[in-house]
């Protein structure tokens, strides 16, 4: 009989972002993206939604683009202070913060192995902006891909203290993990640097592929790779980079994971039946065959 499941995060929240140039980066994710710049917003940050949200990315002045922290949705109620103590006793710097962002009442600060900057949330603002109807507008923030020379320590942080499940990994370079039902939350990609692999947002449907395709073309961002089925969570994919450069994965029809199980949702489109999580090489990431334009792995 499995364990009872029951990670202390519920889903990826937000993502913050350093830009060397905030008014262009507005204009990608505002514009190009098509999210909703929310309350908050000035001179010295930028807050975007997807919709359902107050914001799912946050954008910041810097000398250089970088990734400023990951932030994860709590249940409900979690005590901040009590949840920072175990942070501490698992060995991490952890404090708890008031008032520190427009729509987040409080969080706690973590520096995670690799110097990965976290924020932990238990309570938002619910007075969401509404989805919009122009640029290419996903309906959520879905993942997130890190590279980090210290991947197998994160790995550890997001299993033994988080409680997410591994669901699949390419020869152990990049692994995946879940703490709800999307085949991942995170991707941890095993490298010699630190930073931001790509951001992953969930289209509509995939008709919505093209669409988007067609938008990007229109604002000069070339599309990498795809629209094309991936082999680890056998998503339509198609990838871009934002203005900075960060690349950013579009979406659809991602597995279920059904954790109590150990497995995937049947889809007609996977290898094996039942789908567990396996190992891939690094050259199976995607069922069609489709030739990378650009090293994948690396980004």
């Amino acid at each position: 009989m499995r364990p009872v499941w029951n990670p202390k995060t519920s889903h990826l929240g937000y993502i913050g972002l350093n830009t060397p140039d905030l008014g262009r980066a507005r204009a990608y994710y505002g514009d190009v993206l098509g999210l909703v710049e929310t309350e908050g917003s000035g001179k010295d940050a930028a807050y975007f939604s997807v919709g359902g949200s107050h914001h799912d990315i946050v954008l910041r002045p810097a000398d250089e683009t970088s990734c400023l922290h990951l932030g994860f949705r709590l249940a409900d109620g979690t005590d901040l202070q009590a949840f920072a103590k175990s942070v501490r006793d698992y060995g991490l710097p952890a404090e708890v913060r008031s008032d520190p962002q427009p729509g987040i009442p409080a969080l706690v600060d973590v520096v995670a192995p690799g110097g990965n900057g976290m924020q932990f949330y238990a309570a938002e603002d619910e007075n969401a902006p509404g989805f919009p109807s122009r640029g290419i507008a996903p309906i959520r923030l879905g993942h997130v891909a890190i590279i980090s020379p210290e991947a197998p320590a994160l790995r550890r942080f997001y299993e033994e203290f988080l409680g997410f499940h591994y669901t699949d990994d390419f020869e152990g370079i990049a692994t995946f993990l879940t703490c709800n039902r999307d085949h991942h939350v995170v991707n941890l990609v095993d490298a010699p640097e630190s930073r931001i692999h790509h951001i992953a947002f969930e289209l509509i449907d995939n008709a919505q592929h093209a669409r988007a395709c067609d938008l990007l073309a229109q604002a000069k961002l070339p599309t990498l790779w795809g629209p094309a089925r991936h082999t680890a969570g056998h998503n339509l994919a198609g990838y871009h980079r934002d203005a900075d450069g960060t690349m950013i994965e579009l979406y659809t029809e991602m597995d279920v994971y059904v954790p109590q199980l150990g497995l995937f949702e049947p889809r007609p489109w996977h290898e094996h039946q039942p789908m567990r999580p396996m190992t891939r090489g690094v050259t199976e990431m995607t069922t069609w065959e489709t030739a990378y334009a650009f090293d994948l792995v690396q980004g």
